[in-house]
Parts: C-alpha cells; structure tokens; sequence
C-alpha cells in the first residue's frame, strides 16, 4: 500500500514539474478573429501603425499579475501611459487550461483557452475574442 501511494505522489510530483506555466515575458505574434468569414491579423494591423508595438512584453507573473510593459519599446509616451494605465490591475488565474484575466477581481474577465508548444502560447476565446499567440522571451 506503502509502495502504490509513493508512486502516484511521485506521479504527480513529475506531472506537476512537466507542467508548462504561464509565468514569464511574453511577446505577442499574431491575433487572429475571424469577423464576416474572413480571418484578420489584428497584431499585424497593429504594427502597420505603430511598429513599436512589436517591443512590448506582456509580464504574467506568479503573484498573479499581468501586466504590459512598454517602456523599451520606443512607442510615444502618451500611448505608453495610456496602455500600461489599461493593464495595471489586471490578473490573471489558470484553472485547468482555461486561461483568464480581469481587472475588477474576477467579477468580470475574458476566458481562453491555452495552450503550449516549445517556446509559444497560445489562447483561444472561448467568448469569440479570436486567437493570440505569443512567444517567450
């Protein structure tokens, strides 16, 4: 009995270490939606208009923090202020692999759904808000 219980704590201690986590710098890639049947890049959009933006980090941290940090990015400083302001009570939670954010707490937040693959992230709305990938820095 001894025996069969150490084994399944160590299968979970193993499973539990081979977990990917969300925690760490993140740069956005693409963010995809789909609006009338045709599939857009809003990230790529984005760079058309201010190429900047292709600098800024998405810090999720482990005290279950998200924030943007544009300071590196060579943006202006007025949008700078205006995008980290929008991020400055945001947290973040992970139940299983749904992936959400919230800046009031959790009484409201947008959901996704996530997912690894070598150095990427993917999330996908499950409320219609597209998908986004990042990648790690």
């Amino acid at each position: 009995m001894q025996k069969s219980l150490l084994l399944i704590v160590f299968l979970l201690a193993t499973l539990h270490i081979h977990a990917q986590s969300p925690v760490g710098r993140w740069k956005v890639v693409s963010h995809t939606i789909v609006y009338d049947g045709t599939t857009m890049d809003m990230h790529a959009a984005l760079l058309q208009q201010r190429p900047c933006a292709a600098k800024i980090v998405y810090e999720i941290n482990a005290d279950a923090t998200y924030r943007l940090n544009a300071a590196a990015s060579g943006c202006d400083p007025k949008y700078i202020d205006f995008q980290q302001k929008l991020y400055s009570k945001t947290q973040w939670k992970l139940e299983g692999n749904v992936f959400t954010t919230s800046a009031t707490n959790f009484a409201v937040g947008q959901s996704y759904t996530v997912s690894f693959s070598g150095d990427k992230m993917t999330w996908v709305g499950t409320e219609g808000q597209g998908t986004l990938v990042y990648q790690k820095i």
